[in-house]
């Protein structure tokens, strides 16, 4: 499938809070269902969801996982309307730091 036809599933990367610190954003807590990947254009370690790993595992092939920075710019090459939407979760327990 070609790249601008896939799903752009976007990621926080792991260092989420430090890039908004200081800016009023709640803090992000991965829960224990969330998994390490990488991002598919940059390698950068970022979190997923388990609805995003739902729904990449369902659709192989057409999603594409991106962190949030890659993802605005994957949708920026792109120059088309973008459709935004939100996979849920926020349910399952939170990560104990490390």
């Amino acid at each position: 499938m070609e790249r601008e036809t896939q799903v752009i599933l976007a990621c926080p990367p792991t260092n989420i809070n430090e890039l908004l610190a200081g800016m009023g954003v709640p803090e992000y807590v991965p829960s224990v269902d969330h998994s390490l990947a990488q991002c598919a254009d940059c390698g950068t370690d970022m979190w997923v969801g388990p609805n995003q790993q739902a729904a990449a595992s369902r659709a192989s092939g057409v999603t594409l996982l991106l962190c949030m920075t890659c993802s605005i710019a994957e949708t920026h090459r792109r120059s088309g309307p973008a459709a935004l939407g939100h996979l849920g979760g926020g349910g399952g327990r939170p990560r104990l730091p490390s």
